[in-house]
Protein backbone atom coordinates (compact mmCIF):
# COMPACT_ATOMS: atom_id res chain seq x y z
CA UNK A 1 0.00 0.00 0.00
CA UNK A 2 0.84 3.31 -0.40
CA UNK A 3 -0.31 7.21 0.14
CA UNK A 4 -1.02 7.35 -3.74
CA UNK A 5 -3.83 5.21 -2.69
CA UNK A 6 -6.97 6.67 -1.75
CA UNK A 7 -10.02 4.53 -0.13
CA UNK A 8 -13.85 6.44 -0.32
CA UNK A 9 -16.43 4.60 2.47
CA UNK A 10 -20.04 4.65 3.44
CA UNK A 11 -20.47 4.85 6.85
CA UNK A 12 -18.93 6.43 10.41
CA UNK A 13 -18.33 2.75 11.32
CA UNK A 14 -15.89 1.97 7.92
CA UNK A 15 -14.99 4.76 8.16
CA UNK A 16 -13.49 4.75 11.76
CA UNK A 17 -12.03 1.27 11.35
CA UNK A 18 -10.10 1.82 7.76
CA UNK A 19 -8.71 5.12 9.28
CA UNK A 20 -7.75 3.51 12.91
CA UNK A 21 -5.76 0.65 10.77
CA UNK A 22 -4.60 2.09 7.39
CA UNK A 23 -3.65 5.67 9.14
CA UNK A 24 -0.66 6.86 7.35
CA UNK A 25 -0.51 4.35 4.33
CA UNK A 26 -3.62 5.43 2.61
CA UNK A 27 -6.20 8.52 2.59
CA UNK A 28 -9.40 7.83 3.26
CA UNK A 29 -12.81 9.69 2.67
CA UNK A 30 -16.28 9.19 3.87
CA UNK A 31 -18.76 9.44 0.88
CA UNK A 32 -21.20 12.30 1.25
CA UNK A 33 -23.92 11.19 -1.22
CA UNK A 34 -26.92 9.35 -0.58
CA UNK A 35 -26.09 5.43 1.49
CA UNK A 36 -27.97 2.84 1.71
CA UNK A 37 -28.86 -0.64 0.61
CA UNK A 38 -31.74 1.00 -1.72
CA UNK A 39 -29.08 3.15 -3.79
CA UNK A 40 -29.21 2.53 -7.33
CA UNK A 41 -25.41 1.82 -8.84
CA UNK A 42 -25.72 4.96 -11.51
CA UNK A 43 -26.40 6.79 -8.21
CA UNK A 44 -23.77 5.15 -6.30
CA UNK A 45 -20.98 6.27 -9.26
CA UNK A 46 -22.29 9.64 -9.43
CA UNK A 47 -21.83 10.56 -5.71
CA UNK A 48 -18.66 9.52 -5.48
CA UNK A 49 -16.64 11.60 -8.27
CA UNK A 50 -16.74 14.58 -5.56
CA UNK A 51 -14.35 12.46 -3.21
CA UNK A 52 -12.53 10.87 -6.21
CA UNK A 53 -11.78 14.48 -7.47
CA UNK A 54 -10.58 15.35 -3.61
CA UNK A 55 -8.22 12.23 -4.10
CA UNK A 56 -6.90 12.83 -7.17
CA UNK A 57 -6.16 16.05 -5.85
CA UNK A 58 -4.25 14.56 -3.03
CA UNK A 59 -1.85 12.93 -5.67
CA UNK A 60 -3.75 9.10 -5.01
CA UNK A 61 -3.49 7.49 -8.53
CA UNK A 62 -6.02 4.30 -7.28
CA UNK A 63 -9.19 4.84 -5.37
CA UNK A 64 -10.94 1.88 -3.74
CA UNK A 65 -14.68 2.29 -3.03
CA UNK A 66 -15.93 -0.01 -0.50
CA UNK A 67 -19.70 -0.45 0.28
CA UNK A 68 -21.51 -2.63 2.34
CA UNK A 69 -23.97 -5.20 0.52
CA UNK A 70 -26.48 -4.73 3.22
CA UNK A 71 -30.08 -6.46 2.16
CA UNK A 72 -30.16 -5.66 -1.17
CA UNK A 73 -32.77 -7.14 -3.32
CA UNK A 74 -30.50 -8.58 -6.40
CA UNK A 75 -27.57 -11.45 -5.86
CA UNK A 76 -24.23 -10.32 -3.89
CA UNK A 77 -22.16 -11.42 -7.12
CA UNK A 78 -24.38 -9.87 -9.48
CA UNK A 79 -24.06 -6.40 -7.80
CA UNK A 80 -20.46 -6.34 -7.40
CA UNK A 81 -20.23 -7.48 -10.97
CA UNK A 82 -22.41 -4.51 -11.93
CA UNK A 83 -20.96 -2.02 -9.76
CA UNK A 84 -17.25 -2.56 -11.07
CA UNK A 85 -18.75 -2.53 -14.38
CA UNK A 86 -20.15 0.83 -14.15
CA UNK A 87 -17.07 2.32 -12.29
CA UNK A 88 -15.01 0.64 -15.18
CA UNK A 89 -16.93 2.41 -18.02
CA UNK A 90 -16.57 6.04 -16.18
CA UNK A 91 -13.53 7.89 -16.62
CA UNK A 92 -12.42 9.65 -13.29
CA UNK A 93 -8.83 10.55 -14.42
CA UNK A 94 -7.71 7.78 -12.03
CA UNK A 95 -7.86 4.16 -11.66
CA UNK A 96 -11.23 2.85 -9.33
CA UNK A 97 -11.54 -0.20 -7.75
CA UNK A 98 -14.90 -1.29 -6.00
CA UNK A 99 -14.77 -3.83 -2.42
CA UNK A 100 -18.23 -5.25 -0.98
CA UNK A 101 -18.24 -6.23 2.13
CA UNK A 102 -20.96 -9.58 2.32
CA UNK A 103 -23.00 -8.29 3.86
CA UNK A 104 -21.54 -5.25 6.06
CA UNK A 105 -18.00 -4.54 7.75
CA UNK A 106 -19.01 -6.15 10.59
CA UNK A 107 -18.78 -9.39 8.73
CA UNK A 108 -14.94 -9.02 8.27
CA UNK A 109 -14.51 -8.27 11.84
CA UNK A 110 -16.00 -11.99 12.50
CA UNK A 111 -13.68 -13.53 9.78
CA UNK A 112 -11.25 -13.62 12.72
CA UNK A 113 -13.54 -13.50 16.07
CA UNK A 114 -11.60 -16.07 17.65
CA UNK A 115 -8.51 -13.20 17.45
CA UNK A 116 -10.69 -10.60 18.49
CA UNK A 117 -12.41 -12.69 21.49
CA UNK A 118 -8.43 -13.08 22.79
CA UNK A 119 -7.38 -9.58 22.72
CA UNK A 120 -10.99 -7.40 23.60
CA UNK A 121 -12.30 -7.48 26.77
CA UNK A 122 -16.11 -6.66 25.02
CA UNK A 123 -15.94 -9.58 23.54
CA UNK A 124 -16.97 -13.12 25.31
CA UNK A 125 -13.65 -15.40 25.83
CA UNK A 126 -12.84 -18.62 23.74
CA UNK A 127 -14.90 -18.04 20.52
CA UNK A 128 -14.85 -20.37 17.57
CA UNK A 129 -14.57 -19.67 14.00
CA UNK A 130 -17.24 -19.94 12.08
CA UNK A 131 -18.48 -18.64 8.93
CA UNK A 132 -20.80 -15.63 9.09
CA UNK A 133 -19.86 -14.52 5.28
CA UNK A 134 -23.60 -12.99 4.22
CA UNK A 135 -25.02 -13.05 7.56
CA UNK A 136 -26.61 -10.14 9.34
CA UNK A 137 -22.47 -9.24 10.64
CA UNK A 138 -24.09 -6.07 13.34
CA UNK A 139 -26.54 -9.18 14.65
CA UNK A 140 -23.83 -11.49 14.77
CA UNK A 141 -21.28 -9.47 16.27
CA UNK A 142 -23.83 -8.45 19.37
CA UNK A 143 -24.03 -12.05 20.15
CA UNK A 144 -20.69 -12.28 20.83
CA UNK A 145 -20.24 -9.58 22.76
CA UNK A 146 -19.95 -9.31 26.91
CA UNK A 147 -23.50 -8.96 28.99
CA UNK A 148 -24.45 -5.27 29.24
CA UNK A 149 -22.26 -3.96 26.41
CA UNK A 150 -23.90 -2.57 23.97
CA UNK A 151 -21.97 -2.71 20.42
CA UNK A 152 -20.51 0.53 19.13
CA UNK A 153 -19.82 1.06 15.53
CA UNK A 154 -17.45 3.54 15.57
CA UNK A 155 -15.89 2.73 19.02
CA UNK A 156 -15.68 -1.38 18.51
CA UNK A 157 -15.10 -1.74 15.06
CA UNK A 158 -11.96 -0.15 15.00
CA UNK A 159 -10.75 -1.79 17.72
CA UNK A 160 -11.86 -5.17 16.28
CA UNK A 161 -10.38 -4.24 12.52
CA UNK A 162 -7.58 -3.24 14.37
CA UNK A 163 -6.50 -6.87 15.63
CA UNK A 164 -7.96 -8.97 12.91
CA UNK A 165 -5.42 -11.26 11.04
CA UNK A 166 -5.82 -10.25 7.98
CA UNK A 167 -4.03 -14.48 6.56
CA UNK A 168 -7.03 -15.49 8.72
CA UNK A 169 -9.46 -13.32 8.15
CA UNK A 170 -8.79 -13.93 4.12
CA UNK A 171 -9.75 -17.32 4.61
CA UNK A 172 -13.20 -16.88 6.41
CA UNK A 173 -14.37 -14.36 3.93
CA UNK A 174 -14.55 -14.28 0.91
CA UNK A 175 -15.48 -10.30 0.54
CA UNK A 176 -12.39 -9.96 2.59
CA UNK A 177 -10.10 -11.25 0.25
CA UNK A 178 -11.38 -9.23 -2.05
CA UNK A 179 -11.31 -6.29 -0.64
CA UNK A 180 -7.41 -7.56 0.34
CA UNK A 181 -6.92 -8.49 -3.62
CA UNK A 182 -8.18 -5.18 -4.90
CA UNK A 183 -6.09 -3.01 -2.08
CA UNK A 184 -2.99 -4.43 -3.32
CA UNK A 185 -3.48 -4.16 -7.28
CA UNK A 186 -4.68 -7.66 -7.57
Amino acid sequence: MSSHLGIIVDGDGDFASLKKRFSGQCRILKTDGPRGHEVQIRDIVKREKKQIGMLRAFGCTRVIIVLDFEGRANRYVDFVRTLRQAFAATSFGVAVCVAVANRMIENWYLADIEEISRKKAFIRDNLRQKKCEGKHGKAEIKKCMVHGTAYSETQHGPQMFSVIRFDVARMNSTSFADFLDVMHGN
